[in-house]
Parts: C-alpha cells; structure tokens; sequence
C-alpha cells in the first residue's frame, strides 16, 4: 500500500528541525502557522492552508513559526517516483485536494483498488496545480551567502548594493552577475522576495501588520500593504486567512 504513515502535527511554539532524508516521500498539510523548510538550494514557505511535497531522499529541515497544527504523509518510493512530483514543490490545498486527504486520513477507503484510485486522483490533482511562488533560492558562491544569510537575520537592512559590494569584497559587477547566475533573480528581486516571505513568517507569528512592515524595513505601513497586495493578489490579513475558511 502507498500510503505509509499518518502523523498529525501539532505544535505550540517556534522550533527548528535539522536537515534530513528519508526514502519515503512526504506530504506536509499545514491547517494553522507556518512552516519553511530548507531544500533544493533555498527556503520555500508553506503558510496556513498550503500543502507540501518533498520527493524521497531530498535533503531538507524545517523550521516551525507560531503555533502549528497541520498532518505529515509518508508515502512508499515506488509510488512517490510514479505519481508524484520529481522535485519539492508547495501548492495551495484545493477543495479537492482536502477532500481527498480526508477521506484517506479518516474513514479512508478499504485497501486495494478504491483506495489507489483515491491516490491517483489525488496524485494528478496536486500535480496540476500551480505552483505557489513562495520559494527563496539562496546563493552558493560562498560571500553571497554570506551577504544572504546576513539579509534573513536582518531584513530590515537597506544596505545598498555598491554597500554590499565593499561589505563582502567584490566588484558591483561581478556580485550582481553572479548573484543571477546562482539564484536567477537580481538582488533587488530576491530581497523583496525574502521580505514577503518574511512578512508572512511575522504575520502568523502573531505580529501586526504595522510592527510587520516597519520592521522589515519598509517606509510606510500602506506602502507595504500595497507591495503585498501586488505580490499575492491580496492584503496580509486576506491571504493568511484564505486557508481558513
């Protein structure tokens, strides 16, 4: 049988788990906080009302922020590689997709033909489904990661480009190209990426909009509501409760 295990996961506070692999694949559904997880070369977010796929043996940890409740699926190699998505991938949980993690998870259909049909439709639904942009690639190149790394502590931190440049040592040319070159994004796009994906972190924390917008650098609170709804489409408060209702 496929599916594996159940896990439900609740829990109360920020916490971190250190980077691992197993054989299985796993799904993450995420019913309230926010969970980012570390594979693939950078962070992707999954915020209230998202679903997560990570493939067998890709190297990944997570950190948990604010109170947490949601599910973890393991589900056996063979059927992860047939029927699932080759690479990590975060999709919003559809109205089809919960009803069909519900019946697995509660009742659940008898083993055998029905249940497989439940998977394959379950498999091909989330395989159609738009990725959600919630994905931060992180440089290799070891001082851009450095200059990466140092943005996630402080997001708030405005220093310039040519500033960056003196900071870690390179020429403004050769760090922007190379920047692209590792992430596909220029620094301004990645660091506006990095914020929103910071902001959404804070808001489930419990954080106001407000402390949200003037703490991760921004002039004004309306500036950076206008920037969020350009983003996602949405306000803060709308997006964080669309997985809510």
């Amino acid at each position: 049988m496929p599916l594996r295990e159940i896990r439900p996961l609740a829990h109360g506070a920020s916490r971190e788990q250190v980077p691992h692999q197993h054989a299985q694949g796993q799904l993450f559904t995420v019913k309230s906080g926010v969970v980012v997880i570390d594979a693939g070369g950078g962070r992707w977010l999954m915020p209230t009302g998202c679903i997560g796929w990570v493939p067998p043996y890709e190297s990944h940890g997570a950190s948990i922020h604010g109170a947490m409740t949601g599910m973890s699926l393991y589900f056996d190699e063979a059927w992860s590689r047939a029927a699932m998505p080759a690479a990590l991938k975060v999709v919003r949980l559809s109205p089809l997709l919960a009803a069909l993690l519900d019946t697995l998870v509660q009742a659940g259909p008898p083993a055998g033909p029905v249940r497989e049909h439940y998977l394959a439709v379950f498999a091909d639904d989330f395989t159609r489904q738009p990725a959600q942009t919630l994905f931060l690639p992180m440089p290799q190149e070891p001082r851009l990661l450095r200059m990466a790394t140092a943005l996630l502590a402080n997001p708030d931190d405005n220093t310039a480009l040519d500033g960056w440049a003196a900071r870690i040592g390179m020429a403004r040319r050769t760090l922007t190209r190379h920047f692209q070159a590792d992430t596909g994004w220029s620094l301004a796009q990645w660091r506006q990426q990095m914020r929103m994906l910071a902001a959404m972190e804070r808001l489930v924390a419990g954080e106001s909009v407000t402390a949200v917008a003037l703490g991760l650098g921004y002039t004004s609170v309306s500036s950076f509501i206008a920037l969020f709804r350009r983003y996602t489409g949405t306000t803060p408060r709308a997006y964080l409760a669309m997985g809510k209702d």
